[in-house]
């Protein structure tokens, strides 16, 4: 390949485009730097636009083929709300005057792109660490201790999965001689799970944040900046559920892993302080709606997860924006500090309760038309799992919908009076807000981009069926909500450290540490006098030869010195008369 066309291949590219954006803010003035990144934002969606769906940017390498764009109906679903997302994120946070946090906040989008559109493996792994090592800036960014050993665990985690999926290439690879992303599926045709799919499926798991594999995001997502949680919460976990409806659709073992997903995390939101950190347990649940759609691999269920996806990153990224708006005028998110704040912003206060109803699937937002293919399809899959979704359906309600609104606007007045949030965010959350409703009022456009249209043709969200049965599980939610604050049984909101797999580490993790810590001290501490001890006795030796008082030392006659030169002389004359 020439020069020329390898160049092509990477300008066609719209992860290279945001990528060279992203370098670009290192170089050029800070204030240039929102416009830079507008501007690459708008080339890439252009040239997205531009090259329509197919594959593109082949090479041939070491006898590969391989395939750096493939835009089909799946991958390109991700690519659009993507663009969406870099948007709102790079208006949200104008003004922005970090370098190394700029580059990352177009950076990391980008190489989330580019795994989104890779069409084989191999393109698929360098964007996959391209994210992992991008996305840690983010996470560094407050410049403290704490985000800096939170880091390090975060790219910890994101480099295992990386090292992960590169083993399950190569060993996918030598069991099928092709590095093509497509369907991998986890079991054989004999129904055996398969070395090389289980190690991507464990790869993707990580960054899909599996339980007892989710804590990073709890650990990492809160400490990062105001913008940089938002960005953060949306391109890591959903490149990741690309992968799987890419490679794992079907999977059963993906429907129980979602199941659990959606639930656990209710409980640890409900009882946490931190408001940010809620929303980062509301990842954790809203991702396994997606995972369990996938799992179940019908054209409606995988319309529905990645459907669900795309309205899910607009909706969430609304709710955090609503959040981080309140921090930054107050320099708090905790609820404990929070309260009131519906006096002196009543546009956030619209945006969240927009965000609120979304997540919460209400009739008339976007939440709403995207989530029911999911739920109808666990219905045909198993009632159990029906019943878990609807289950965590009211906890989101309970948790997202309800929570953050009320104990960040509500709830007891924090006696703290802010301005209304900065212009650029009230415009990227406005944004966010409208798409939310006009998704939800007008679900068209985003059915038109869904995988299966087939399906979705047949489809109609608003019927009396779905109205009803979601409306009696949202007013059961705020019945049992209500009556849990009326009669204070609701979990107290207190200055607290909750601790969840992260116990692991913190607790029987520190005391292992510690004890190995000292079981190596003293290990050495009686190597070291076994050592020094026996250096002590030859030190001791050779004093005794060679000291002052030692056998050499002493004087001796000369006639017996001679008589050993004598015979030295005497041995090298033999020696030469030999050779």
């Amino acid at each position: 390949m020439s020069a020329s066309n390898l160049l092509s291949v990477f300008l066609d590219n719209p992860a290279v485009i945001l990528t060279v954006g992203a370098l670009m803010c290192i170089a050029t003035p800070r204030h240039l730097a929102g416009v830079i990144m507008l501007a690459a934002t708008a080339i890439s969606a252009a040239k997205l636009h531009a090259l329509g769906l197919g594959d593109y940017g082949g090479i041939v390498l070491f006898g590969e083929e391989i395939i750096t764009i493939r835009i089909d109906r799946l991958s390109r679903i991700f690519a659009v709300v993507f663009h969406i997302a870099i948007a709102l994120n790079v208006i949200y946070a104008w003004g922005q005057k970090d370098r190394a946090q700029n580059f990352a906040t177009l950076a990391y989008p980008a190489a989330a792109l580019g795994g989104v559109l890779a069409g084989d493996f191999l393109t698929l792994f360098i964007w996959w660490e391209m994210a992992a090592i991008t996305s840690v800036f983010l996470v560094w960014a407050p410049g403290t201790r704490a985000t800096y050993v939170s880091g390090m665990r975060y790219l910890a985690i994101q480099v295992l999965s990386g090292v992960m999926l590169l083993g399950g290439i190569a060993l996918f690879y030598h069991e099928t001689g092709s590095l093509a992303f497509d369907a991998i599926g986890l079991r054989d045709g004999n129904g055996v799970i398969k070395f090389s799919a289980l190690v991507i499926f464990i790869a993707f798991g990580i960054k899909s944040a599996f339980p007892l594999l989710h804590n990073w995001v709890q650990d990492a997502y809160p400490k990062s900046t105001i913008s940089g949680t938002i960005i953060l919460s949306v391109f890591t976990t959903k490149l990741a559920v690309y992968a799987l409806a890419r490679g794992f659709a079907g999977t059963t073992e993906l429907i129980y892993i979602g199941a659990v997903m959606t639930i656990f995390p209710i409980f640890f939101a409900l009882i946490e302080n931190d408001l940010r950190k809620v929303l980062t347990y509301s990842i954790n649940n809203q991702v396994g709606f997606m995972v369990v759609g996938i799992g179940i691999g019908t054209a409606a269920s995988l319309n529905g997860a990645v459907g669900y996806a795309f309205s899910n990153i607009i909706f969430e990224s609304l709710l955090f924006m609503a959040v981080g708006a309140a921090m930054f005028r107050t320099g708090t998110s905790k609820a404990t500090e929070l309260g009131g704040l519906y006096r002196t912003m009543p546009l956030t206060l619209t945006c969240c309760i927009i965000g609120a109803l979304s997540i919460s699937a209400f009739p008339g937002f976007a939440g709403f038309v995207t989530k029911g293919l999911i739920v109808d399809g666990a219905g045909g899959f198993s009632f159990v799992i029906w019943l878990t979704l609807l289950f965590a359906s009211a906890g989101v309600l309970e948790h997202a919908g309800i929570k953050i609104p009320y104990f960040t606007f509500f709830a007891h007045d924090s006696g703290k009076r802010p301005k209304e949030a900065p212009i650029p965010m009230l415009i990227a959350m406005g944004v966010a807000a409208v798409l939310s409703v006009g998704i939800g009022v007008y679900p068209e456009p985003l059915y038109a981009l869904l995988p299966d249209q087939e399906q979705i043709a047949g489809y109609h969200p608003y019927s009396a069926y779905h109205i009803i049965e979601q409306l009696q599980l949202l007013l059961w939610a705020i019945l049992a909500f209500a009556v849990l604050i009326l009669i204070k049984w609701y979990p107290a909101e207190v200055p607290s450290t909750n601790l969840d797999t992260d116990w692991f580490y913190r607790v029987p993790g520190r005391a292992l540490i510690t004890w190995a810590a000292s079981a190596a001290r003293a290990t050495w501490n009686a190597l070291w006098g076994i050592f020094s001890g026996r250096v002590n006795v030859l030190m001791a030796r050779i004093y005794a030869v060679h000291g002052p008082e030692g056998q050499l030392a002493r004087n001796w006659p000369i006639g017996f010195m001679a008589l050993w030169t004598a015979v030295l002389l005497g041995l090298v004359l033999v020696l030469s008369f030999l050779a």
